[in-house]
This record gives C-alpha cells, sequence and structure tokens, in this order.
C-alpha cells in the first residue's frame, strides 16, 4: 500500500489551492496548444506557407512533447516538480511570443519546438504534485477536475484565438495568449512550498527509471493508454465527416453530436472523479465505462437512427468516456512504486499523442473507400482492446504485489 493512504487527510483548503494550481496550469497548455491551428488561415497568408507545412508545426510540437515527458518524469522525481512545471508553463508563453514576433518561417518552427518542450513537463509534474500533495480521499476528483480542466483549456482557445485575431492580428493573439501563461508561471513558483510532489515525501523509493518503466502492468498501462486515445480520438476526428455519409443527417445535426459527446465527456470525468473517491475497484469502472463506451460508438456507425438519437447516443458514450477517465489516473497512480509518478505518467501518458497520431490516417482511408461506418467500428474495437489492456494490466500489478 502506498504510505499516502497512512497520512492523515489535509484540510480542503490545502488540497483546494494544488487543485486550483495545477488546474490552471493544464488549462493554460492546452489552451495555448489549441490557440495555434484556428490562426493557420491568417499564418499561411502572412508568412507564405501551406497548410500541410503548418500542420508540421503543431506534428512537431506534439512529438517534442510526447518524447520529451518520460526523460523530464525521471528528473522530476529525483529534483521535485514545482520548478519544472513553473519553468514548462514559463517556456510555452515565451514560445508563444517568439510565435507571434517570428519574422520568417524557420523562428516560428524553432519556436514550436520549444513549446513542446515546455508542454513535455506538464503531465509528469501535474501528476507527480497531485500524487504528493493531495489527500488520498480527494485524489479521484483531483484528477477528474485536472483533467476538466484540459479540456477546458481546448474548448475555450478556438474563439478566443479567433476574437484576438480580429482585435490585434496573428501575430498580437499569439502574443497575447503567450503573456497569459507568465501569471500561472509565477503563481506557480509563489506556491511552489505548497506543490510537494512524491519524492518530496520519501528518501530513495525509487529502482532505475528502466526497472521501473519496463515492468509489466506499465507497459500493458501504455498500451491502454494508447488504445485509449485511438479510439476516442477517432470519434472526435471524424464523427461530423461520418454521420451525414451514414445517416443522412446534415452537417450541423453531426457537430451537434460532437458536442454533445465533449460535453458528456466533461460531465462525465467530474462525476468519474466523485465515484473514483468512493470505490477502490477503478479497473472495474474503467471496464464497465469503456464497454459501453464501445458498444454505443459502434451503434453510431452500424444502427440506424435520426439526428436526436445520434446526439442522444454520442452524449451518454461521451459521458461513460469521461466517467473512466479519474479511474484510469487511479489505475496508473497505483501501479507506479513510491517516488516514480513523474516518470511513470510521463510515460504512461506519451500514449495518449501517440494514439492521436496512429489513427487519422487508416480510418480517413476506409472514409474514401465508401466504407464510413467502419471507422467508428474501428474505433470501437480500440476502445475495445483498451479494456482488454486495462484488466491485463491490473491482474499484472496484483500477480507482482506480493514481491514488493
Amino acid at each position: 500500500m502506498r504510505a499516502a493512504t497512512d497520512e492523515p487527510p489535509k484540510p480542503a483548503s490545502a488540497d483546494a489551492v494544488v487543485i486550483a494550481l495545477i488546474g490552471a496550469a493544464h488549462f493554460i497548455s492546452h489552451f495555448t496548444i489549441l490557440a495555434i491551428p484556428p490562426l493557420f488561415p491568417m499564418i499561411r497568408e502572412d508568412l507564405g506557407v501551406s497548410y500541410a507545412t503548418l500542420g508540421g508545426a503543431v506534428a512537431l510540437l506534439s512529438a517534442v512533447t510526447a518524447l520529451g515527458q518520460t526523460p523530464i518524469g525521471v528528473w522530476i522525481d529525483r529534483t521535485g516538480a514545482a520548478p519544472w512545471l513553473a519553468g514548462g508553463t514559463a517556456l510555452m508563453g515565451l514560445a508563444s511570443i517568439a510565435m507571434g514576433l517570428a519574422p520568417g518561417w524557420w523562428i516560428f518552427i524553432a519556436a514550436a519546438l520549444v513549446s513542446g518542450l515546455g508542454n513535455a513537463t506538464i503531465h509528469p509534474a501535474d501528476y507527480a504534485i497531485l500524487s504528493g500533495s493531495v489527500s488520498q480521499n480527494r485524489m479521484g476528483r483531483a484528477f477528474s477536475l485536472h483533467t476538466a480542466s484540459g479540456y477546458a483549456g481546448f474548448a475555450a482557445a478556438p474563439a478566443v484565438a479567433i476574437g484576438l485575431e480580429a482585435l490585434v492580428g496573428w501575430r498580437g493573439a499569439l502574443i497575447v495568449v503567450g503573456l497569459l501563461c507568465l501569471p500561472v508561471a509565477a503563481a506557480l513558483l509563489w506556491f511552489a512550498p505548497a506543490l510537494r510532489s512524491e519524492r518530496a515525501r520519501r528518501e530513495g523509493a525509487a529502482s532505475s527509471p528502466v526497472t521501473v518503466l519496463t515492468a509489466r502492468p506499465i507497459l500493458l498501462l501504455f498500451a491502454f493508454m494508447t488504445l485509449l486515445a485511438m479510439g476516442g480520438s477517432g470519434v472526435q476526428t471524424f464523427l461530423v465527416t461520418v454521420l451525414p455519409l451514414v445517416h443522412g443527417v446534415s452537417v450541423p445535426a453531426a457537430a451537434t453530436a460532437l458536442t454533445a459527446w465533449l460535453l458528456g465527456s466533461t460531465a462525465g470525468t467530474l462525476a468519474g472523479g466523485w465515484l473514483a473517491d468512493r470505490t477502490s475497484r477503478h479497473a472495474a469502472t474503467v471496464g464497465v465505462m469503456l464497454v459501453g463506451c464501445a458498444a454505443l460508438v459502434a451503434s453510431l456507425g452500424l444502427l440506424p437512427m435520426g439526428a436526436l438519437g445520434l446526439v442522444a447516443t454520442a452524449a451518454i458514450a461521451g459521458v461513460m468516456l469521461g466517467v473512466l477517465m479519474p479511474a484510469r489516473d487511479m489505475l496508473v497512480r497505483k501501479a507506479a512504486p513510491p517516488g516514480t509518478a513523474g516518470q511513470v505518467f510521463g510515460f504512461v501518458s506519451a500514449g495518449l499523442p501517440l494514439g492521436q497520431a496512429i489513427v487519422p490516417a487508416p480510418l480517413g482511408a476506409l472514409i474514401d473507400l465508401g466504407l464510413p461506418g467502419l471507422s467508428l467500428v474501428a474505433s470501437a474495437l480500440c476502445l475495445a482492446g483498451a479494456v482488454l489492456a486495462a484488466g491485463t494490466a491490473q491482474a499484472a500489478r496484483d500477480a507482482a504485489a506480493p514481491a514488493r
């Protein structure tokens, strides 16, 4: 059992400060990333580059994030997370400002690379701090608010970016976005003594990173995260394209179904935090919710439905996906040996951008072949595969527990 469970709960106000700061960092990181794509038409015209090149810049940012999370997580576990989180947030802000000031394409690309490096600190540092600073009886709700804050950052970014562009142009918009990161970084530094990672609570707990990260439960959780991202990303990327082709509904109706999926996911995440704090059967929660979500996603591609049925089905599927998210994070936390939350969460959560990168091309090919419904079935199969990976990871952890 983790030592955190033996400690008395902290006052709710102390946990609230930590959760608010981590939520702000997660919000601004997602906000900064998704503020760039809505500005593509203006950037393209000004810098004279193609959309493919602009997409490559975002892909580079994501790739640097995915590759950087694990080594940064190792250092976070050795040195403490708060300085890394504050520094990464500031780095993202400065990189966004540099994009806005870039005189040419190569400076823009270099700034995107730096932004990806700053973003690579977010997940390992966030989870290490939540694991080390929040009372065990509130951990599920802390994880749920962390996830919901990221969703909120994604939701707010496009409208704010376009609104800023109308006022100050695309360059000014990116500069303002970057400036918004700096007070968040300053607040993280100011409250750094309250942002304790697990490394600060235990001495010499961790094995070597290679031993930790190649343990069977951790590798299976990486596979789980990858499959989960593949399934969820498949729905989010192609739902608006597929529903009119399969069901003959209008594009606005399909967009409403996607909105219902996203809102349902956010609401489910908040409910899932409450549930995760009231049960220790997190693997069962993940399994039940994923099976239900996969069945509903498959039905969107296979069963005849009207617009109202599509919206309702997408909403319920989104709620189910959201409910499992805090339980997902609790599974990863329980699998991480004491003092390794940064590296384990950094490594496992790298499966999220990997899964998001894998699915668009093959699912798009299914649509091009005249099989749009199968793209949602394939997404559902990925979600079903994630159930198997999560269950096997739990079984491997249980089998290894007596040896610890």
